[in-house]
């Protein structure tokens, strides 16, 4: 995450389509000083589209036919960011996402495919290949038995649709063909248009060509000869088109909204942007819209970024006249053509398989080799041990809304504490364990809050402490600006202030708030106060750590990375509102020294023992999996000595960033207080009850 020399260009790839993950794959093979890449990816997984009928037919299992976006981007140095954007500024140099701040950057490049053209109401879109998937399960689940559905478009990619979805359906489902040429695959040699008529007859797949469709009304496909065919749903395979903001940003587009690129793959109107894959249209050298171009497209694309990068001349890609097409026909048999000569049969289908099987393994067997010289040290809590850029950046946040604020341009803000209130302060900063800083700026204000619910506390204000590494004024204050929005985000929602901060270069990002709360007298929750045979509840999953540290390896799957930030983002607000409704004894939240070294702590302030039942205690999805790899945060070494070398202890001696609340309470208010935390959407659980303390024993027994 630290990069060698100060960022000079952020190269940010918009969308991740072919081209891009093989940009990414050439970035992780060869870093570039000096150059950040961040993906903005839709999924946290990208579908293969040569996979994609195979997943139909049940050949491929999901995870098989997907490539996850979080260990290559980790590989490659990259930036994640998992939104949709909506719109470009090609002359400010800035992407919008909704729900944060504008994507700056100095070079941008776009692969984010297209979809075909769908009329209004008439059904389903084959891509994004992501949200077809997602609807072809509603369809089945929606969809009466015995109903025909309609698979509009005669060429290849409709035609193996239609092949795919027979088997899928296994005659649940009549299926039709619509082809606006007099037969399928057109442009195919005679054996391969035989192979896929003969496949079609064989699958039950009625076909009606020579006409196009033109919408779905009340359960009528409406032909272009003036007829219609009934059909309860219709998904279109037919040409794409590119998303309307591209256009409406102001980049040159042809008639389909494709980004018009010269064959280095520059837009024609903007130097600083490029495209690749279905969304660009080669000028005086068109392709097919197809995934064979898009993989085609990722290496010379690397290569022109990187030279966009250093100020070189780029180099034209001349893309071959003919690729190899093979089109699968179920049940282990495939067609294929190339230059007007086809083969079919099973040997061809195991050429398909083999290829695309390859292919996916450059990108899913990716692993990071570490430096056996430089210790990897992980972010985070993880991390603990035993001005002009801040201001620009807080400028643009809202005013504080609390009247009790006395707002000021001095050295150091001015409270005025309300009258019967208790002061309770914290602070906690560490060093950026994610690329996005906008996530990372939620996740450390959450985190900084937790020390205040904690005591029963409601937070006030904020102070922030910042550091980015050295770069241009712009592009630190963009990194700040994000940041601070993002915990200005969190903070607010939580009716917490940020008055001020101070802001500082250094070799790396990071980030921590002092937090001051208020509370009323004797209402403080202290760790203090444990009784033998209270129960004891953990409001939150256990896991950041080791996830974290898988993610900093590659190690780890994206649904896995994003359960831990959801759950990283959710301060403890409406744990601790709902604990203190049922009065605990004691409590305290699970942070850097991991639920055993924050358990011994209330322990030995109360003077009792306690017994913690392993099979209880939850875990973040992957975490288990990690652990039993052997993948632990830095800081479990020395959270371990508390428990020595007991088995199974990984979870309890990992590190937590933002965890939840550890609460003690009396057995008849206990059971309430979890039911009311379940009930409120958190996963909590009662993990153990305290015990006497007992001469020469462990003060944590495990069950």
């Amino acid at each position: 995450m630290q990069a060698s020399r100060p960022i000079e260009t952020d190269i940010v790839l918009l969308g991740a389509g072919h081209a891009h993950v093989e940009v990414l794959r050439r970035f992780a093979l060869r870093p570039e000083p000096g150059v950040r890449l961040t993906l903005i990816g839709r999924e946290p997984q990208t579908p293969y589209s040569g996979m994609l009928p195979g997943l139909i037919r049940g050949d491929y299992s999901h995870q098989a036919a997907h490539i996850d976006l979080a260990p290559l981007a980790a590989m490659a140095g990259a930036r994640l960011i998992l939104a949709e954007a909506t719109g470009i500024d090609p002359e400010g140099c800035g992407i919008t996402v909704p729900g944060r701040p504008e994507i700056a950057f100095d070079l941008l490049s776009i692969n984010v495919g297209g979809a075909p053209v769908v009329p209004a109401a008439s059904g389903i879109g084959v891509k994004p290949i992501g949200s077809f998937l997602d609807r072809l399960h509603r369809l089945e689940a929606d969809v009466p038995p015995g109903a025909r559905i309609a698979v509009v478009g005669g060429g290849p990619g409709g035609v193996e649709l239609a092949l795919a979805l027979a088997v899928r359906f296994a005659g649940h489902f009549r299926l039709l063909l619509v082809s606006a040429t007099p037969e399928p695959l057109a442009l195919a040699p005679a054996t391969a248009r035989r192979a896929v008529r003969q496949a079609l007859v064989e699958a039950g797949v009625e076909l009606v060509s020579g006409v196009t469709a033109s919408g779905l009304d009340a359960g009528h496909l409406l032909l272009s000869d003036g007829s219609f065919v009934e059909v309860a749903s219709a998904l279109w395979a037919t040409g794409v088109e590119g998303p309307a903001w591209l256009a409406e940003s102001g980049i040159a587009c042809d008639r389909s909204g494709c980004v018009r690129v010269t064959p280095t793959l520059r837009s024609v109107s903007h130097a600083q942007i490029f495209a690749a894959g279905d969304c660009a249209a080669v000028e005086g050298d068109p392709r097919p819209k197809a995934g064979v171009w898009a993989v085609r497209a990722g290496a010379p694309l690397a290569d022109n970024l990187r030279r966009a990068a250093n100020g070189s001349a780029l180099k034209a890609w001349k893309p071959q006249l003919d690729a190899l097409a093979i089109l699968g026909l179920g049940h282990g048999r495939a067609v294929g053509w190339r230059n007007g000569m086809a083969v079919q049969g099973r040997k061809v289908w195991w050429l398909k398989d083999r290829i695309d099987r390859r292919w996916m393994r450059m990108y899913t067997e990716m692993r990071m080799a570490p430096d056996p010289d430089v210790s990897m040290r992980c972010g985070g809590c993880g991390a603990k041990v035993s001005a002009e850029v801040l201001a620009g950046a807080l400028a643009t946040l809202p005013a504080a809304d609390n009247p009790d604020l006395l707002p000021t341009l001095d050295d150091a803000a001015v409270l005025k504490p309300p009258l019967g209130k208790l002061l309770v302060q914290s602070v906690d900063h560490f060093r950026a364990f994610l690329d996005d800083p906008f996530v990372f700026g939620q996740i450390a204000a959450a985190h900084a809050l937790s020390d205040l619910y904690a005591m029963a506390a409601q937070p006030w204000t904020a102070l922030a402490i910042a550091s980015v590494p050295y770069a241009a004024s712009r592009k630190m204050r963009a990194e700040l600006a994000a940041m601070l929005q993002g915990a200005s985000e969190i903070l607010r929602a939580d009716g917490c202030a940020l008055v001020g901060g101070h802001s500082a270069e250094a070799s790396e990002t990071a980030l921590g708030f002092s937090v001051t709360g208020l509370v009323d007298s004797g209402r403080v929750l202290r760790k203090a106060g444990l009784q033998p045979g209270d129960q004891l509840i953990l409001t939150k999953p256990l896991g950041t750590g080791i996830v974290l540290a898988g993610h900093m390896r590659g190690n780890v799957r994206a649904p896995w990375l994003i359960a831990a930030i959801d759950q990283m983002r959710i301060t403890n607000a409406g744990a601790a509102r709902i604990a203190m409704a049922h009065r605990p004894r004691a409590g305290t939240d699970v942070t850097g020294f991991g639920l055993a070294g924050h358990l011994r702590e209330m322990l030995d302030a109360s003077g009792v023992g306690a017994v913690l039942r392993l099979e209880a205690i939850p875990a973040l999805p992957g975490a288990r999996a990690l652990a039993a790899h052997g993948i632990e945060s830095t800081l479990a070494a020395e959270n371990r000595r508390l428990l020595g070398d007991a088995p199974g202890t990984e979870l309890l001696v990992d590190p937590q960033t933002s965890g939840g609340l550890l609460l003690g309470l009396p057995p008849n208010r206990a059971g309430g207080c979890l039911e009311a935390l379940l009930d409120s959407g958190l996963n909590a659980a009662i993990i153990g009850e305290v015990e006497p303390a007992r001469e020469g024993a462990p003060r944590i027994r495990l069950e």
